[in-house]
């Protein structure tokens, strides 16, 4: 057979040959997955601990919570346990810890993160803990694996599900969105990077709403939240001292307009309320919050919500020809009710809950907009 024959016949040899090496190569490659999958769930199991939660109440806003496990993340050596704030309304009788080795302590409630949805536990008499490590904000790839862990089931092992990180600045900039199952199975477990370091801790969330139990109706859906844990490390500090954090609020209406397309004008502010008391009125329009520049209504929720009350910040604004910076302390929405409050005629019972139902809708800047915050599965990230 001569050479001009034989062509085809290796070059069908080599096609072969090299579609079995890409296959035997893919193969490896993810068989490296597995294992890096393994080492990273390996390095931060330790420090992922079962809570078993006694008393509290039966049902919040209609949905069955019942006493049952949930799952923590040691922060410190000495015992401080970050978790969901799922179960813990009103605060349950008993919080006992346990360890992937066996130990068991009693917990103290510290402190509450309601704009995060996270509870700050204390292990009494603990020392020489396993901690993880936060994922540094810089290093949020969107795309890259995410792996939430809980460890409700078992106590010896934790159960996993895979996924990747989805989308950043999620919930106005409170939280990272992922793809992997996320259910009371993980409710305050941590979501993993591929190297081991904790991303956020997995909560109920919905762009929709504050209350307590918003998100749960996302039960295994392929959009779940987390907090991000590096940017929560300085809260973390505040709540060690025992002091609840709640959302902070301006005081403020906005103008009507699509969010994303709209100036941050204001239309209406609330007397006595922050704003007011820096010297903004009906008509500015903000340009910018602590330095940076906002132009639409959704950049500027995306930096006024991950602030809390308490929190001060230096807002820029237009007030016809000119422009005029002041600082402000932001406020919690009780305080803002008794703003409302006070500013109305309070001789009907109506008059009160028409007051009340302002305070709510105060701070169109900070409310809920689904419109510029809508759960997406695509790998974009929101503005900041």
């Amino acid at each position: 057979m001569s050479f001009a024959c034989r062509l085809p016949m290796l070059l069908i040899a080599l096609i072969t040959s090299l579609l079995v090496a890409d296959a035997s190569r893919g193969q490896s490659l993810e068989q490296l997955e597995q294992q890096a999958i393994r080492e990273a769930i390996e390095r931060v199991q330790p420090a992922v601990v079962q809570l078993q939660i006694i008393g509290g109440a039966d049902q919040v806003g209609g949905v069955t919570m019942a006493s049952g496990p949930s799952t923590g993340v040691l922060l410190s050596s000495d015992g401080y346990v970050v978790t969901s704030r799922y179960r813990f309304e009103p605060m349950p009788a008993t919080v006992v810890a346990m360890l992937e080795d066996g130990r068991q302590f009693a917990t103290e409630v510290v402190a509450t993160d309601f704009s995060r949805k996270l509870v700050l536990l204390k292990l009494v008499n603990a020392s020489d803990l396993p901690v993880v490590e936060p994922a540094p904000s810089d290093s949020y790839r969107i795309g890259q694996w995410a792996i939430a862990l809980g460890r409700t089931y078992r106590v010896d092992r934790p159960n996993v599900s895979v996924g990747v990180l989805s989308a950043t600045h999620r919930i106005q900039g409170r939280a990272l969105q992922t793809d992997a199952a996320v259910s009371a199975a993980n409710y305050g477990g941590p979501l993993v990077n591929i190297e081991g370091q904790v991303l956020g801790i997995i909560a109920p969330m919905s762009p929709q709403s504050e209350r307590s139990i918003a998100g749960l109706d996302w039960y295994d859906s392929g959009i779940g939240f987390a907090a991000p844990l590096a940017d929560w490390m300085p809260a973390f500090e505040r709540l060690k001292q025992g002091e609840d954090l709640q959302l902070g609020y301006m005081g403020v209406s906005l103008a009507k307009g699509l969010p994303r397309e709209t100036a941050a004008e204001l239309a209406t502010v609330t007397p006595g309320g922050p704003a007011a008391e820096a010297g903004l009125a009906a008509g500015d329009v903000i340009t910018a919050v602590a330095g940076k520049a906002i132009t639409t209504q959704t950049e500027l929720q995306h930096a006024v919500k991950p602030l809390y009350a308490g929190d001060s910040v230096e807002i820029t604004y237009q007030r016809g020809e000119s422009s005029e910076s002041a600082t402000l302390t932001l406020t919690n929405i009780a305080k803002l009710q008794e703003l409302a409050e006070a500013a109305q005629p309070t001789e009907s019972p109506e008059a009160g809950e028409k007051a009340e139902s302002k305070a709510d809708k105060a701070d169109a800047d900070e409310s809920d907009d689904s419109s510029s915050d809508e759960p997406e599965e695509s790998a974009e990230s929101e503005a900041e």
